[in-house]
């Protein structure tokens, strides 16, 4: 996972394959699971759930051990607290007022200073 001290910390989108496995692993922190098992769980493909998990262990976010995968315990507060952050962002675009700013592509709509 990357550093904690990093500035630019690794990005997790909602409605996304590794939002949803992140969010599966989090509440089970340090149990160990197959792809196939994350799968089930979280209604992603197993194929989409073999890539997503290389993924985040490319990214340093979950650990491996033979065939299965996990989230440290010791780390599990971190990626709670960013899964619990990106859930806010989207709850706040998602009610924010219809006005320019509210609409994709509004910064398109302004002229260039």
């Amino acid at each position: 996972m990357d550093d904690p001290r990093d500035d630019t910390p690794y990005v997790v989108i909602p409605d996304t394959d590794e939002y949803y496995a992140l969010g599966f692993l989090v509440p089970n922190r340090g149990e160990q699971f197959t792809p196939s098992e994350i799968a089930a769980s979280t209604d992603m493909s197993e194929a989409d759930a073999a890539d997503t998990m290389t993924t985040l262990f490319e990214d340093d976010l979950v650990e491996r051990s033979q065939g299965t995968y996990y989230v440290p315990v010791d780390r599990a507060e971190e990626l709670q607290r960013r899964l619990e952050s990106v859930d806010a962002a989207a709850k706040v675009h998602e009610n924010a007022p219809d006005d320019a700013y509210a609409v994709e592509g509004w910064e398109e709509e302004v002229d260039s200073l």
